[in-house]
């Protein structure tokens, strides 16, 4: 019955009817609202024989005690927390199907009304899956906003008894964009908190996925998406991913969730690899939809698959910047031989960046050509350097790692040029700072004088990356943080992480 009214529930559920609260009438006993609401101010001030006393007749007349206990949370003045818990504790121990509605109402009420809303969801949460059916309701109410819809998700999501939860997966791929993140973030959490939940939850998305419509590719995508990254996987989900990635006729978005879904779980190497050639010469041609098959089948695999597909394809002298990025970044580059200067010349930025990056990155060293080329790269763009300062600064850290003493020349070059942008000149102090053994003294020294008062923070903060901190160092430090108030906290900072525990003389 749930499961049914979950499928439509995001989209379409009308607003729920109102939940009366039960009717007080006096019981045959004779106990009647006036002693529940007499029993209810003794269990909020007694802790001994008459709370225990006052608890159990309040039990006894659940219809009398919740009418009494939800007088009271309202009453001014409001009960604090230990005598809310109390009350709280009271209207659980009912456990009375009526009441649950009547808590669902009050939330709906609170909601509305903008009033704090936790009280009644403690108490949803205290009934457990009994509670299922009224957040079902709620969550549909088209009178709530999302981000309240939301909350209600994760509650369900949260008190679902495990042999529903599989239920609930009918819920994925229906309604709002950020109901359906609320609701996969939900799924997660429950799936990662436990091995047991997270196997009904994945017998509940298999479930779903069996059954869904092949015209239904949005919600196929979703349910292998999430599949993927809450649950761990079998042979039999892992074999449907590598058949839906590999299979021409799926939907392109099925496709992409596949690949997604191989990525995350390392698997379907040779399928990956499969994919990646076979799409390779319409992406490198211009086809939008193999360009993002492609790349993402490059990006699932691990690095030394990754690597030799990336070189064999070309994919660094791709037009495309996406296949050109990841060609840089994988690719073997050959060594003897000027590639760099090719990559400088692409039209788009990321390329331009990711091929910098590549430089000394294993190993420190660069030829005297080279080191002048990121020099210039990396400087005023009156004087040849890159227009963008994302290529700009990867030239400098670049020259940084070639740990080069040439370079380290230059670097300084770059600090002191006022025609250079200030980040670039920012990330040249953090990378003599790092590379060169008298680049942090070098630092020091000018954060000392002030001569580049702009700079003053980036110098503070690059000092804190001393490989190992000199007396000019902790004076610098020391100085700037018992004086210039603009950078004082910075200077502080880095001190605290060169010299934990110590103070400022």
């Amino acid at each position: 019955m749930i499961a049914l009214g979950l499928s439509l529930v995001l989209a379409f559920a009308p607003a729920p009817a109102v939940a009366e609260a039960p009717s007080p009438t006096p019981e045959q006993d004779g106990y009647d609202a006036e002693q529940a609401a007499t029993d209810v101010e003794t269990i909020l001030v007694d802790r001994g024989k008459a709370y225990l006393e006052a608890r159990a007749r309040l039990e006894d007349h659940p219809a009398l005690a919740a009418a009494a206990v939800v007088a009271r949370l309202d009453a001014v003045p409001a009960p604090g927390p230990d005598q809310r818990n109390r009350l709280l504790n009271v209207l659980a121990a009912l456990k009375q199907p009526e009441h649950v509605a009547m808590f669902g109402e009050q939330l709906r009420t609170a909601i509305l009304q903008k009033r704090p809303t936790e009280l009644w969801l403690q108490l949803l949460r205290k009934q457990g899956d009994a509670a299922r059916p009224v957040l079902v309701e709620l969550i549909g109410d088209r009178e709530l906003s999302n981000g309240d819809r939301g909350d209600l998700l994760e509650v369900l999501v949260e008190v679902t008894a495990r042999e529903a939860l599989g239920e609930l997966m009918v819920m994925v791929g229906r309604g709002s964009d950020e109901l359906q993140d609320r609701l996969r973030r939900a799924v997660i959490k429950r799936a990662r908190a436990s091995s047991e939940d997270s196997l009904a939850l994945a017998a509940g998305i298999d479930g779903d996925l069996d059954r869904a419509s092949a015209d239904d590719e949005g919600r196929i995508a979703q349910l292998l998406i999430l599949r993927a990254a809450c649950c761990s996987a079998d042979e039999s989900f892992t074999s449907r991913l590598e058949r839906l990635a590999g299979d021409g006729s799926s939907a392109f978005q099925v496709r992409v969730a596949a690949i997604d879904g191989l990525g995350r779980l390392d698997a379907g190497r040779d399928v990956l690899e499969q994919l990646a050639r076979g799409q390779s010469g319409e992406a490198l041609q211009g086809s939008q939809m193999a360009e993002v098959l492609l790349s993402l089948a490059l990006e699932a695999l691990p690095e030394e698959a990754a690597a030799p597909l990336a070189s064999e394809l070309k994919l660094t002298g791709a037009a495309a910047p996406r296949l050109a990025v990841l060609g840089y970044r994988f690719a073997t580059l050959p060594t003897g031989e000027d590639w760099l200067s090719p990559s400088q010349a692409h039209a788009w930025p990321e390329v331009r960046k990711a091929a910098l990056e590549r430089v000394a990155d294993q190993r420190p060293g660069c030829d005297k050509t080279l080191v002048r080329q990121l020099a210039t790269v990396g400087g005023a763009v009156s004087s040849g350097g890159d227009g963008d300062t994302r290529v700009g600064r990867a030239a400098v850290a670049a020259l940084g790692r070639c740990e080069d003493a040439g370079g380290y020349k230059l670097l300084r070059e770059l600090v002191e040029d006022g025609a250079v942008e200030l980040t670039q000149r920012a990330e040249a102090a953090r990378q003599l700072v790092l590379h060169d053994p008298t680049g942090p003294d070098y630092v020091a020294e000018l954060l000392l004088a002030g001569a580049f008062s702009d700079l003053a923070r980036p110098f503070a903060e690059a000092l804190g990356e001393s490989p190992e901190p000199t007396d000019t160092v902790r004076e610098a430090l020391c100085r700037v943080a018992a004086g210039n108030p603009m950078v004082a906290s910075t200077a502080h900072d880095s001190f605290l992480t060169l010299f934990p525990g110590e103070q400022c003389e």
